[in-house]
């Protein structure tokens, strides 16, 4: 679809309002233009003809005149603000809903600030296109058609000689134009290069620091933000170049009015005031001209932001409901990963292979291996943040293709190494395992607290200087690691899922810790159907069946004990940990 066609889309909503800011545009145009007749009243009729019953009634009206044109003016910019902003509110709601629905890929190919660059550098960027350039094009456009109305109405002869030189003008800009839209394109893309080295340098000066490697990262910020600076210095070049070709292109239009107009006035063939009107008009509709060239400048960096804007929303999600999906009924047979693979990419290395496991309900089943061995890949493919690539995942006889997100995903509940928290309160937090949709900041307090004591957390909670009220940082960066993994427990319990995901969920804690998270666990575990990747093979000596995975493959299967007598990678791997 044109990309002007589909922008205006999102203006169509606001099409009143652009009408009314319209109108005081004309208004503006219309009450610009009378200042340049009153010219010609006060010089013929007022000081040539030294009438002071005129001079004050054009004394009186030029207030009046400018009041006008100053509440106008304030309507029209006004109503441009009031539209450009709430398209880029649109506009971003859809950008984030449209996040929120991709797949899990799309993220792991692109980077955090990119994405952040989209939504706010680019949109905001294109807002500023929206309240400039309508103002620019309808309310100069109109104030030049007026003025050309006015200079052709003094001397049309004389005007169309002194307007020849324009088309010449506007030859260098419309080459100058696109290449800023080029430029431009190239100048989105450094901002996002930025977003996504200060995301990296936020989120790692731990490592940074740990490493001593400040240096590294203030020089490679520093070339970005240099080639940054250049693209944008490019841009800048061609932008400031418009204005003084048509200054200079003006500039002889001036000379031949001065020169030829003068001598006439001198000759009596003009009126002093028709050619102080004409010359008037003649410069202030240069103005808006000039003008046009900074017009052009907006437009081609609206429209770059506008490809990038639109590119985002053109992704798809490559993990989709089916038309015809239907609601997963309760889990409480079996299920089936069937002659499973999966790879990240087309014709890429492949991650899984031929993957056959059943799980029956209340089985413990702990998949191990080596790094890379394709665990965690393995436990994705069931909420379907990833799909196979072959084969298919059945739940009791159903393919988890065929059912809806929210009936599969809402009987799933995971609890990973790295635990996702928000930017909130503890209570919001943990209402994330509410099945109740709307405010989760007014989820019931004793179902909360419940949860939380069931998970070791209740106690620490109560220590918080507002508890349950407590903001807890970005990523819960207030709390300690055993903190944070009790409150992702305890908002699995409140969700009370029959399957159970965990993903290394006590990788990484000090003993303490490690021993009220484990308590937790086993607590969440009891009476569901769990798949649990634990990297310390201590933690699932008491599973029901242990898959041992290597290079994607199925190669040992069995209890604890079982699996240590048949002398295989599983016996290596926890001799290796012990000896350790």
């Amino acid at each position: 679809m044109n990309l002007y066609k589909r922008f205006s889309q999102y203006l169509k909503p606001y099409l009143p309002r652009f009408i009314q800011a319209g109108l005081a545009m004309m208004a503006v145009a219309l009450l610009t233009t009378a200042t340049i007749w009153l010219i010609r009243t006060v010089v013929d009729q007022v000081l040539i003809a030294k009438n002071l019953n005129k001079l004050f009634f054009v004394a009186a009206i030029i207030p009046l005149i400018y009041l006008a044109k100053g509440i106008f003016s304030y309507i029209q910019n006004y109503l441009m603000n009031y539209i450009s902003h709430s398209v880029i509110r649109d506009m971003r709601s859809e950008l984030y809903s449209h996040l929120q629905n991709c797949s899990l890929d799309f993220f792991h190919q692109n980077s955090t600030g990119q994405l952040m660059s989209r939504l706010t550098h680019d949109t905001t960027t294109l807002q500023s296109s929206i309240a400039y350039v309508p103002v620019q094009v309808i309310r100069d456009g109109l104030t030049v058609l007026c003025l050309l109305f006015t200079i052709l109405y003094l001397n049309w002869k004389f005007a169309l000689i002194t307007l020849f030189l324009l088309p010449i003008a506007m030859i260098p800009v419309a080459v100058l134009g696109s290449k800023m839209r080029k430029t431009g394109r190239l100048i989105q893309k450094r901002m996002a290069d930025i977003f996504m080295l200060i995301q990296e340098g936020i989120t790692g000066n731990c490592v940074t620091k740990v490493f001593s490697k400040e240096k590294n990262e203030i020089e490679r910020f520093n070339k970005e933000n240099q080639d940054y600076y250049a693209s944008l210095m490019r841009w800048v070049r061609a932008d400031v170049l418009g204005a003084p070709i048509m200054e200079f292109v003006g500039s002889f239009a001036a000379v031949f009015l001065l020169w030829v107009g003068g001598k006439d006035v001198i000759n009596g063939a003009w009126s002093t005031g028709s050619f102080f009107s004409f010359l008037g008009a003649s410069i202030s509709a240069y103005k808006p001209i000039k003008e046009f060239t900074g017009v052009n400048a907006r437009i081609q960096q609206g429209l770059a932001a506008l490809e990038r804007i639109f590119e985002l929303l053109d992704q798809k999600p490559t993990i989709i409901e089916k038309k015809d999906c239907f609601n997963l009924p309760p889990f409480n047979q079996l299920i089936q990963y069937k002659n499973v693979n999966f790879s990240y990419e087309t014709n890429g290395r492949a991650i899984l292979k031929n993957i056959a496991l059943d799980v029956r309900p209340g089985e413990i089943v702990a998949i191990v291996g080596p790094s890379g061995a394709g665990k965690t890949t393995l436990i994705q493919l069931l909420p379907r943040l990833f799909d196979p690539t072959q084969g298919s995942i059945l739940i009791d006889g159903t393919d988890i293709k065929n059912v809806t997100f929210k009936s599969l995903r809402g009987q799933i509940g995971m609890v990973t190494q790295d635990t996702i928290l928000f930017n909130e309160t503890v209570r919001y937090n943990l209402a994330y395992g509410s099945n109740e949709d709307g405010n989760l900041g007014s989820i019931n307090l004793a179902q909360l607290e419940e949860a939380a004591s069931i998970a070791n957390a209740h106690p620490f909670i109560q220590d918080l200087p507002q508890g349950y009220d407590t903001q807890i940082g970005e990523k819960g960066v207030r709390l300690s690691g055993g903190q944070r993994q009790r409150l992702a427990i305890a908002r699995a319990i409140l969700k009370n899922p029959p399957i159970l995901i965990l993903d290394e969920a006590t990788s990484s804690l000090d003993s303490e810790s490690e021993k009220l998270v484990q308590e937790a666990l086993e607590r969440l575990m009891k009476h569901r159907t769990v798949l649990v990747v634990a990297h310390r093979l201590s933690t699932i000596r008491k599973a029901d069946r242990i898959i041992v995975l290597e290079n994607g493959e199925i190669i040992e299967e069995g209890r604890h004990e079982t699996l240590l007598e048949k002398n295989g990678l599983y016996k290596k791997l926890y001799e290796t940990q012990y000896s350790s």
